[in-house]
């Protein structure tokens, strides 16, 4: 049945946000793609199974303005929060301080273009 998960984002600059995911949670780009408008799109590996596609928001309003280009809720869970949390304060924008809420550890970040993300343990 189901193989792999895949999540797309759609940001104003892939390159600087794939760099970022690289930096901050170690992301491995898998793949880079020519898009038709001249705009590229970047795979990214986070987990054997799971994958973020970075496309542009010019591309994605051009080619699917049915799309909605919210940007989705993501939580990264990880083993060492703390180690985390001082890798990417390295790069973020914006990070809150690692706090309990509902039994977990979590902080939040923010990426060069805005976009919240968090982490739990």
């Amino acid at each position: 049945m189901l193989k792999k998960f895949e999540v797309m984002l759609y940001v104003q600059d892939v390159s600087i946000i794939g760099d970022f995911f690289e930096k901050t949670l170690d992301a491995k780009i898998v793949k880079e793609t020519s898009m038709i408008d001249g705009s590229i799109s970047l795979k990214l590996s986070l987990l054997d199974q799971v994958e973020i596609n970075l496309y542009t928001v010019s591309f994605v309003k051009k080619y699917s303005p049915m799309v909605s280009l919210e940007m989705p809720s993501l939580m990264f869970v990880v083993d060492d929060i703390d180690q985390v949390h001082d890798q990417v304060a390295k790069y973020a924008k914006d990070i809150s301080t690692i706090s309990v809420q509902g039994g977990q550890k979590v902080f939040s970040f923010a990426d060069p273009e805005g976009h919240y993300f968090a982490v739990g343990n």
